[in-house]
């Protein structure tokens, strides 16, 4: 079963090297390894890549900066033909001919936990949660209690994130045989009834918009004591794990990823939709990179129906306009420019805009003073770049942009 593991360069292969059957390759930055990479954020020992008679397996070797298979940090998982492979700022692709199945191989029971993608050990086998096509472990389903079952129809894979208003799964849509994101309002927020109503009917409102930046709503329904929505899943993660791995972005990655939230922000204004929660947890990305906004209006029609902790935490106020903070019904499409701005200025920097140890300080960083230069972080930063985030990011609301579309023609302008 030929496999080989690709270096990627600007999304094209570079090299390719062939994994032998019953054998591993190292990956790291040592030259003893079978595929070397100059990168700091690499260990010299990184991970390994290994054939097998069950087919193929990615292990961590204790990296520092972990091992990531289509955006999820990885200890150790199975390897499909297609899988994108991330060590510090090296993107890998793996390839495999795929067998067809057998009489044998159609019946073996797996051996993977589907959650967290560690090998599962047949002596663990009867206390793990097991579906039709996966297996889940003791620890994760202890972890998770969610994980392995079917809530409406959907098979709850795996958790990928958690925020104010829920925590958000990867799941498979059994009657379509799609992979979706369900986000499941946690229980204390799911108490009040018209609440519920009122986020569900936000929820509706969202999912008759449709742009190539935004990610789809297909589903909202309450089932098996769980109030759900499914969205359209997004291999590539979010831009703040992105950042998280990564560290500071690329300068045109920066813009390519605002000027596509603009263009789906733009398309919600234009139905009255306020997202009123943009930041970098919001913006997911595809395999090719393209971004696409999540939870647009969700967020704000939660923080109307009360559905939010009464003092959201700071890291999330650091993204949010002045205005929204002290009242949140006063969001209005300006309001989600500035959350934008601040986005931007923490993927290019690494830091927020403003940090403050309570409310009343951050309110008053926001007003009196203005952030740190970008030139002061990084010397590639266009000359016109500060201006445009801190016309965003205006304490006065008429002082921003008017619209997200004079905001991208501003971005799109600047000579990199």
């Amino acid at each position: 079963m030929p496999a080989s593991v690709i270096l990627l360069r600007d999304d094209q292969p570079v090299s390719q090297f062939p994994v032998p059957d019953g054998q591993a390759i190292v990956i790291g930055r040592s030259g003893g390894n079978s595929i070397q990479i100059h990168d700091s954020k690499i260990s010299r020992h990184h991970c390994e890549v290994r054939a097998t008679p069950d087919g193929w397996f990615i292990r961590d070797l204790g990296s520092k900066n972990g091992t990531f298979v289509n955006g999820a940090r990885i200890t150790e998982a199975r390897l499909r033909t297609d899988d994108r492979i991330q060590i510090g700022l090296a993107r890998l692709l793996f390839r495999c001919e795929v067998p067809e199945a057998t009489e044998e191989t159609q019946g073996a029971p797996p051996h993977l936990c589907a959650a967290c993608g560690k090998i599962v050990p047949l002596d663990a086998l009867g206390s793990s949660r097991r579906t039709q096509s996966r297996i889940y472990c003791a620890p994760c389903v202890a972890a998770h209690p969610l994980v392995g079952r079917v809530v409406g129809g959907y098979e709850i894979v795996q958790p990928i994130g958690r925020g104010s208003l829920g925590a958000v799964f990867k799941a498979e849509q059994l009657s379509m045989g799609r992979l979706v994101a369900l986000k499941v309002l946690h229980d204390e927020l799911a108490a009040d009834e018209q609440a519920v109503a009122r986020f569900f009917r936000e929820a509706r409102a969202s999912g008759q918009l449709s742009h190539p930046n935004l990610i789809r709503i297909y589903d909202m329904n309450q089932a098996d004591g769980c109030y759900f929505v499914s969205m359209e899943y997004a291999q590539g993660g979010d831009v703040a794990s992105l950042l998280e791995r990564q560290g500071p972005l690329p300068i045109r990655q920066v813009l390519e990823i605002a000027a596509g939230t603009c263009g789906a922000l733009a398309h919600s204004h234009a139905a009255n939709v306020v997202h009123g929660g943009v930041k970098p947890s919001n913006l997911l990305l595809t395999r090719d990179g393209l971004v696409k906004v999540a939870d647009i209006g969700l967020v704000r029609s939660a923080l109307l129906a009360g559905l939010t902790p009464a003092v959201p935490a700071l890291d999330t106020l650091a993204y949010a306009p002045p205005e929204q903070i002290t009242n949140p019904k006063a969001a209005d499409p300006r309001s989600d420019i500035y959350s934008l701005g601040a986005t931007c200025y923490h993927l290019l920097t690494g830091e927020l805009a403003f940090r403050a140890g309570s409310l009343a300080d951050l309110l008053r960083a926001i007003a009196a003073t203005r952030p740190r230069a970008l030139r002061s972080y990084r010397e590639d930063t266009p000359a016109d770049l500060d201006a445009i985030l801190a016309r965003a990011m205006a304490p006065n609301p008429a002082a921003r942009f008017p619209n997200a579309d004079d905001f991208r023609s501003a971005l799109k302008a600047l000579r990199l």
